[in-house]
């Protein structure tokens, strides 16, 4: 059995799974390595680790062809190399390496390269299941999924849930379908889940996830943040800057739109799994605000755009924000709105007839206080039908008319099935049994129930695969 770790874990959970299962080999690539420091010196432990694309030579940071002839299946080849978001996931990588390999050619070697070495590894060691920690968003690991998945190798992937605290566990395929939980005492409605939703249908200061309760500093303390943020890289710094500073210059004073209709769009910050590859053609934002306005601007109804508060705060990658994105954002139409990133976010919510986002929590935060959503990439609403949830539009027709309809339910209705099916799809997640609210969890805290989630479903994948412990 091959498992994915990528760069969270640590030497604990690494051992916790070799106990599970003694013959596993945990997945790294060679070209974007994310085999943890521990296993410096550690036989035992860099004998599981496996560069599945090894046979790719580098000279100078240039990257070479793979020199094997063998595996050539060629629709597989073809189909993976035919993925839309291969050119992106290049933005991974650091930008030595990018300029290295940055002419059109040399990408498509790489690109070839990294497929055949998956097939090849694959091939070679015949392994009864795949299971992913997340889902892969660097290039080299995206491609070995989509690898094994068209190679008929039952790949399982941990996936966010709604629940902050738990996870999902997803069998992909042509259609991925949720794992359900095999241990006993997780099918009966949760108090957990009734803490989560109280929290949600509170103020913004209960609401707030956890990992968004940053100091804001101002002046010079903001200034240093944001230079340590970018690595002490003065020319991003500088960029964030100037980003930061086009949006508060673009953003109007909600009196600018009050006694408007309007559907509040909420951006992602970037780059992450959530919009690449979760948002699929939609990982660039701009292209579902301009389907959304598309659909609005018939009806007479506005479009107010709010970014994300970790943007301007976190690592800033000038890549996917620049002052130009909300340039072009303002130039959509003449009815477009950018929301003031001090105001309170959940006020926005409020005034909206629909909420919309790539994949954002935000789907779900404004479905529990009664407003539609409108989600343009792979949500953690998994398997969630309700015409208040508004996904996979197909044209704008279609998307007016669902949108119509959606608008015509009442807050309660929306309410009363969300949560319903938040308590219905409980029993198909893995990790902490208890919740202990908002204020208690920490990066350390989400670890850990992550590597806790990943652990339980390990041993599921087993039983479910018929794999022996020595198999």
């Amino acid at each position: 059995m091959l498992v994915y770790l990528g760069a969270n874990t640590n030497e604990k959970l690494v051992d916790q799974i070799l106990d599970i299962y003694p013959n596993v080999h945990f997945l790294n690539s060679y070209i974007f390595p994310e085999a943890p420091l521990f296993l410096k010196g550690k036989e035992r432990l860099q004998d599981s680790f496996l560069n599945f694309d090894s046979e790719i030579g580098s000279s100078g940071g240039r990257l070479e062809l793979v020199t094997s002839t063998d595996y050539n299946i060629v629709p597989i080849i073809e189909d993976v190399m035919d993925d839309k978001n291969l050119s992106l996931l290049w933005t991974r990588f650091g930008r030595k390496l990018r300029f290295a390999n940055r002419d059109e050619v040399k990408r498509n070697e790489v690109i070839y390269s990294l497929v055949k070495c998956a097939i090849g590894t694959c091939l070679n060691l015949k392994p009864k299941s795949v299971l992913f920690s997340y889902e892969p968003h660097s290039l080299p690991m995206y491609i070995f999924k989509q690898v094994a998945v068209r190679l008929g190798i039952p790949s399982y992937t941990m996936t966010i849930s709604p629940f902050v605290w738990r996870l999902f566990c997803e069998k992909d395929g042509l259609n991925s379908t949720l794992v359900h939980n095999m241990a006993e005492g997780v099918n009966l409605p949760h108090d957990s889940v009734s803490r989560m939703i109280q929290e949600k249908q509170g103020g913004y200061g209960d609401a707030k996830p956890f990992y968004e309760k940053r100091d804001m500093e101002a002046g010079w303390g903001r200034a240093f943040k944001r230079l340590k943020a970018s690595g002490w890289n003065p020319l991003r710094a500088y960029r964030c800057y100037s980003a930061a500073e086009t949006y508060r210059k673009l953003s109007t004073s909600r009196d600018q739109f009050k006694g408007k209709k309007y559907v509040s769009f909420f951006l992602q910050y970037q780059p992450e799994q959530t919009t690449l590859p979760d948002g699929g053609l939609y990982s660039n934002q701009l292209f579902a605000l301009q389907m959304l306005y598309s659909v609005l601007s018939p009806l007479g109804i506005a479009l107010v755009v709010r970014e994300h508060p970790a943007t301007f705060e976190a690592f800033f990658d000038p890549i996917w924000r620049s002052a130009v994105f909300y340039e072009t954002i303002i130039n959509i139409g003449p009815d477009v709105y950018i929301d003031d990133i001090s105001m309170d976010p959940f006020s926005l919510v409020e005034g909206s007839l629909a909420v919309s986002s790539v994949t954002g929590t935000v789907l779900l935060e404004a479905m529990l206080r009664g407003k539609p959503a409108i989600a343009f990439g792979k949500t953690t609403l998994k398997e969630y039908e309700f015409s208040a949830f508004i996904y996979g539009m197909s044209n704008e027709e279609d998307f007016r008319e669902r949108f119509l309809t959606a608008c015509d339910l009442s807050a309660e209705e929306i309410r009363a099935d969300i949560e319903r099916y938040l308590q219905g799809v409980y029993p198909s997640t893995y990790g902490s049994e208890d919740y202990l609210g908002n204020d208690s969890m920490s990066l350390e805290k989400l670890r850990e129930v992550r590597f806790s989630a990943l652990l339980q479903a390990l041993v599921d994948v087993l039983r479910q695969e018929n794999i022996s412990a020595d198999g």
